[in-house]
């Protein structure tokens, strides 16, 4: 039983060397964002969205300007139909500021139980902030809740990159934040973002701040 004991600590203790190692070789970078989302209600079934956005490095320098614009379909009551295109100014330190496009298409379904409500999306992209050649299959699992008589609306999620070129995962993100309700047609996004790449011992740490109007 103490031979036991002995090899059980022994191979307990190579574990969290290990994981010890793994954690101090791991890189943590922090990116800051900010957005203006802007929704036109074509149609009851219809919406087109403008969304600048402005994203900064860890010395809050512009790392990457961005303009999106997307349509929205609802051909039934909790499915949605989304395309997008996104043109994007990357700025570089040593060398001449770098111009890309980006596609997308995804459906997303959610449903409302009582005051929460689950999401699930899925995309399709031929671009990530990560790699501009790459085609992605991204699978996101969200969760909101509308708290009784508060203008807040905390939200959670998981969402997985499918790198499609390598056939494999490529980082997981979880997100965590809330959406303030100034009014009917105005409000605020804030949360925080965690980029858990599977290929590399990397980190990034994504602070993010928007804005949303509607008419």
């Amino acid at each position: 039983m103490n031979n036991r004991k002995l090899y059980f600590l022994f191979i307990l203790a190579i574990m969290v060397l290990v994981i010890d190692t793994k954690a101090q070789d791991t890189e943590h970078t922090s990116q800051t964002r900010t957005e203006f989302k802007i929704s036109y209600k074509l149609a009851d079934k219809w919406k087109l969205q403008a969304i600048p956005e402005l994203r900064f490095d860890e010395t809050f320098s512009i790392d990457k300007y961005i303009l999106e614009l997307k349509t929205v379909y609802n051909p039934f009551k909790r499915l949605s139909l989304g395309a997008s295109y996104r043109f994007i100014a990357n700025e570089r330190s040593t060398k001449d500021t770098e111009y890309l496009q980006r596609y997308a298409f995804d459906i997303k379904y959610e449903y409302k139980l009582k005051r929460w409500k689950p999401t699930i999306r899925m995309r399709y992209t031929n671009y990530s902030e990560d790699d501009e050649n790459g085609e992605f299959l991204r699978g996101k699992a969200g969760l909101e809740y509308n708290i009784r008589k508060c203008k807040f609306t905390p939200f959670a999620g998981a969402e997985l990159f499918q790198d499609l070129n390598n056939n494999e995962l490529f980082k997981v993100r979880y997100s965590l934040g809330t959406d303030y309700k100034i009014n009917k047609t105005n409000s605020i996004s804030m949360g925080y973002k965690l980029d858990y790449y599977m290929q590399r011992y990397e980190n990034k740490h994504i602070m993010y701040l928007g804005y949303k109007f509607k008419f």
